[in-house]
């Protein structure tokens, strides 16, 4: 399953991109957030960072995740979740008043990922639109600032 969405919003590439990649533990803490988890950083070298989510919501998981980053054009993610390896990036285009963010995602079932992706594939789009539009209203609250 593939998918892509994108958003313009009115702030600098450069700082869409510090924003964007500025990983913390408490990125999915707030009560707003559709994901509810935990983010471990467990290291970083050179343009690279490894995470540990643990997630409570929307489902009870831990995702471990090899960010790289290609500053400041964007980020490409690996990650293993249960029953689908999945890739995605975010890439950040300058435009005439802000900057592009697009979403790209790569699905790829495992397992029983096999039958329950393409079962949830239209709610698994809908929860990305839902966080994406969610972390960008939170960079603009924190770049009006």
């Amino acid at each position: 399953m593939r998918f892509e969405m994108d958003r313009v919003v009115p702030f600098p590439r450069n700082a869409v991109f510090a924003w964007w990649t500025d990983f913390q533990e408490d990125d999915h803490r707030d009560p707003g957030s559709p994901a509810r988890s935990t983010r471990i950083i467990l290291r970083r070298s050179g343009n690279e960072v490894w995470l540990r989510d643990r997630a409570t919501r929307p489902a009870p998981v831990t995702i471990d995740e090899h960010v790289t980053l290609d500053p400041p054009s964007g980020y490409t993610v690996e990650a293993r979740y249960p029953g689908a390896d999945v890739r995605y990036a975010y890439r950040f285009d300058p435009q005439e008043r802000g900057t592009r963010v697009t979403l790209e995602a790569d699905v790829q079932p495992r397992g029983l990922g096999r039958i329950l992706v393409p079962l949830t594939a239209a709610w698994s789009r809908r929860y990305a639109a839902r966080d994406l539009d969610y972390h960008l209203e939170q960079m603009a609250v924190d770049l009006r600032t």
